[in-house]
């Protein structure tokens, strides 16, 4: 082994180690960012311009807005917002790669043109605050990642990246913004749609943050629709760009007359079209899209079809059916107004946020009641009977309506005096075969509602109570009773779960699961809606002495108890849900049966056992 050369070695190590030690750690430390090519602000450029070679491309100006960028040649049209300032942001901030200097060229006796930069493959120009830079685009760098670029009267070399160069557009049409809205720039506050038997005019209402349907009757419009609609257009995009001239041959493109037309109007004095559009038809060879024009930029594009079937919708398509509207924050209060005592009760939010009975009688309101009440009311929509009418008496009953809802909400003045402030109104009037008439107090038009829905609505403050029957175990069943017409039977159930006929004929399964699943959802059994009370609507609501009833015998200790129920034909009630009947606290309740699906498993498979032979 040479010991004198590791010796040597091992003395420079050290020497390195002492030299970084005792000085280099001591040298101060920078944190200076590299410097960059620019000194302007993205937000400064106000103009940028383009040529190829020595041929003019595009030239591009922002708006007085300052957020919006346009055209100026070679066609005047919105630009590529995003596109723009993806530019201008990235030459504010870039640094070169690599910079060659006015010496360094000398020195090794290079010639621009060895970099491209005799003719320019582009130059880009920018104009901000009075001042005016130009950078001209010579060749890639042998490895690709890089672009030569040259400063107008700077004779240094840059490298920047060649992304840049990439980044520019190969013709004027790739700077296009291809949203038919989104880059407009203008503020509306009315729109008007004409089509071939169809149309309207759409107010919008900032202050009260409400939409108006001012022609061709004035009406409420649907806040989802309308919404739909704007959103439809403002999201709609140019799929190709067809011609840019003036005097293009507006016939061969369904444009005149046009299939459909939309303007965005504001209304401020003067009222002014800030911005128009027409729509065409389809090109022979694709359905899928139809000829628009703009016509602020009289040119002529293809868009997707369906954003002219979006405008070709009627006013009635437009229009706000809700017939309650209220914000369910606010509401606190609702008053059911009847024809009768009876049918008139109060309900009031508590601060837990349920709701109690207050009038006439103080009780609390079932949770799950409540709230499918309120979801009903904010979705109820009626059709249109008559927009203007002065007699509400004839035929609709609703001078004196049968049933007035009042949703309320509390305000409190300066003085601290607490009062009741009417959110929402809803008058019922007669029913007329399966329809109710309705209207809005805000409104001189009455609707039509289904009795169906109609039947959902409370009308007296018992609808409100618990809507669960009763709770029992399986385990609790000793005996059940079934009686089907003329025929019945009685079944047995022992403590180990297990079933035999006591009284009647027929085979029963010992053990039983279909049974044990029906027994199970009878103990938990649930109205859908509570119907009336008393034994005198028995008759109308379709129960006779006959019907099919279920008894159930409970073992409770030494005090036995027994639950029944009865059951109705299907179709009686408005909703078409069968009706059943049952005993609570010593007065006859009539519900409907939920789910609906275990009205049919009791037929199914407790009554029809015992309505054919025995085998």
């Amino acid at each position: 082994m040479n010991w004198k050369s590791t010796w040597i070695l091992l003395g420079l190590a050290a020497g390195l180690f002492a030299f970084i030690f005792l000085f280099e750690h001591r040298l101060p430390t920078t944190d200076t960012p590299p410097a960059r090519l620019f000194s302007f602000k993205a937000n400064e450029i106000t103009n940028i311009q383009l040529r190829v070679t020595n041929h003019l491309m595009l030239r591009v100006e922002r708006t007085r807005a300052g957020a919006m960028w346009n055209y100026a040649f070679p066609i005047s049209y919105p630009a590529k917002v995003a596109a723009v300032e993806w530019l201008i942001q990235s030459l504010e901030e870039v640094v070169p790669l690599l910079e060659i200097s006015k010496q360094e060229l000398g020195s090794t006796k290079r010639t621009v043109a060895e970099f491209g930069l005799d003719v320019p493959q582009a130059t880009l120009t920018l104009q901000h605050d009075g001042q005016r830079t130009e950078l001209m685009f010579g060749a890639k760098t042998p490895v690709g990642d890089g672009v030569y670029v040259q400063v107008l009267n700077d004779p240094d070399i840059y490298v920047l990246p060649v992304e840049i160069l990439h980044r520019l557009p190969r013709s004027f049409q790739d700077w296009r913004d291809i949203g038919l809205l989104t880059s407009s720039g203008f503020q509306m506050n009315r729109l008007e749609v004409r089509s071939a038997g169809r149309g309207f005019t759409l107010d919008i209402d900032e202050t009260k943050r409400a939409f108006v349907l001012s022609k061709p009757t004035v009406a409420r419009a649907d806040p989802a629709k309308v919404t739909a609609l704007l959103q439809k257009l403002f999201n709609a995009q140019v799929t190709q760009f067809i011609t840019d001239s003036p005097r293009a041959d507006l016939e061969q493109y369904g444009l005149q007359p046009p299939e459909a037309e939309v303007s965005f109007v504001t209304t401020n004095e003067p009222s002014s079209v800030q911005f128009a559009m027409q729509f065409g038809k389809s090109p022979t060879n694709d359905p899928s899209v139809v000829y628009a024009r703009r016509m602020t930029t009289t040119n002529i594009v293809l868009v997707p079809k369906s954003v002219l079937e979006a405008v070709q919708i009627s006013h009635g398509d437009m229009r706000d059916l809700h017939l309650v509207s209220f914000q369910p924050g606010l509401l606190d209060t609702i008053e059911v107004i009847g024809t009768s005592a009876a049918e008139g009760f109060v309900v009031r939010r508590q601060t837990n946020n349920t709701w109690a009975v207050t009038e006439p009688q103080p009780a609390t309101a079932d949770t799950t009641t409540m709230g499918e009440w309120l979801e009903l009311m904010s979705r109820l929509e009626g059709t249109v009977e008559k927009d203007v009418v002065t007699d509400f008496e004839t035929p609709y009953g609703l001078a004196t309506p049968g049933r007035r809802y009042l949703l309320k909400t509390a305000v409190t003045n300066a003085t601290g005096v607490v009062s009741n402030r009417v959110l929402a109104e809803l008058d019922l009037g007669i029913a007329q075969d399966k329809k109710v008439f309705a209207r809005r107090a805000d409104e001189a038009t009455v609707y039509s509602i289904s009795k169906e829905e109609v039947a959902r609505l409370p009308r007296e403050a018992w609808q409100l109570r618990d809507r669960r029957v009763w709770t029992f175990t399986t385990n609790d069943i000793s005996r059940v009773t079934i009686r089907y017409n003329d025929r019945s039977r009685t079944l047995q159930r022992s403590s180990a779960g297990s079933w035999s006929i006591a009284e009647g004929e027929g085979i029963l399964s010992s053990v039983n699961p279909v049974l044990e699943e029906i027994m199970f959802r009878l103990g938990n059994l649930y109205a859908g809606v509570w119907v009336a009370r008393g034994e005198e609507k028995r008759a109308a609501l379709g129960f006779t002495s006959n019907t099919s009833k279920i008894t159930i015998e409970l073992k409770n200790g030494e005090k036995p108890q027994t639950r029944f129920i009865e059951l109705g034909r299907p179709g009686i009630s408005p909703t078409g849900l069968p009706y059943a009947l049952t005993e609570i606290e010593g007065q006859t309740w009539f519900f409907e049966i939920a789910p609906a699906t275990l009205y049919f498993e009791i037929v199914r498979d407790l009554l029809n056992p015992i309505a054919r032979p025995a085998e």
